[in-house]
């Protein structure tokens, strides 16, 4: 295997979930340092074995809507490692219910927004500031297909992902007419097939095989993403391979937007 992250190091929120173990995994195994960070994070069976063979990662706690947070888990992060190279923006939530639009409470939207939105812009302004000065690097932030459609009852979550899009844009832009050699790309999955995601679709539709059946009639492929292949385009954006490609949507959905 390559190694694209040989003497580079990563910072990944959402990092002992599912998706930030597999991110973290994929950049381990082409020679990154990996931290992983979360609200409470704890050392786990399946962190373990994912990084078995491994240099293990570093776990930490960060809440990300804490400018305070960002800015002394960063500047450690780089006191420790010498530099951060790579940051992704994984950590997110969903609503807690559906609610139309005239329904909304005030409250779920706050929550979505703060973590979502707040959360990836204070991780992304934080990475440019402190990579800026050690020769650059790469934030990937993790948006959705939800980025690009509308939504009856979802729109909190919507909204936070369109966003994130933007603002992945405008930090690209912002950052690379600076002259700080930082990109800023976004990656938008669609459903990630999950255990939280499974669990939450089989109580939604009564049986994994009845999610799996309406799900994929809404793609041109026969299996939803898992958690590698999310990794996998993260892992081409925040490497060298991606030197030229800044402000960027890559869209790992198995072609539901394109109908």
């Amino acid at each position: 295997m390559d190694k694209r992250f040989a003497g580079k190091t990563a910072f990944i929120t959402g990092g002992t979930g599912a998706l930030g173990t597999a991110i973290g995994k994929r950049i381990a195994q082409e020679g990154g340092k990996v931290y992983l960070a979360d609200l409470k994070p704890e050392p786990t069976d399946s962190i373990a074995a994912a990084f078995e063979g491994l240099v293990a990662p570093v776990i930490v706690p960060l809440d990300v809507t804490s400018d305070a947070d960002w800015r002394q888990t960063l500047d450690a992060v780089v006191a420790e490692a010498g530099k951060l190279d790579v940051l992704v923006n994984a950590a997110g939530v969903v609503g807690n219910g559906s609610f139309l639009i005239d329904a909304l409470p005030t409250a779920d939207w706050q929550r979505i927004m703060s973590v979502n939105v707040d959360g990836t812009f204070l991780g992304t302004r934080e990475a440019i500031r402190v990579m800026k000065d050690s020769g650059g690097g790469a934030v990937v932030n993790i948006g959705s297909t939800t980025a690009f459609v509308s939504s009856l009852d979802a729109i909190p979550y919507n909204v936070s992902k369109a966003s994130v899009r933007a603002l992945t844009r405008n930090a690209a832009f912002s950052a690379g007419k600076s002259g700080y050699r930082v990109r800023v790309n976004a990656v938008h999955p669609t459903w990630v097939w999950t255990p939280l995601v499974e669990a939450m679709l089989v109580k939604r539709f009564g049986s994994k095989e009845k999610a799996l059946e309406v799900l994929l009639a809404q793609h041109c492929v026969d299996r939803l993403p898992e958690p590698a292949d999310i990794a996998n385009a993260v892992a081409f954006l925040a490497s060298d391979e991606a030197a030229i490609i800044t402000g960027a949507d890559l869209v790992v959905d198995g072609g539901r937007t394109l109908g």
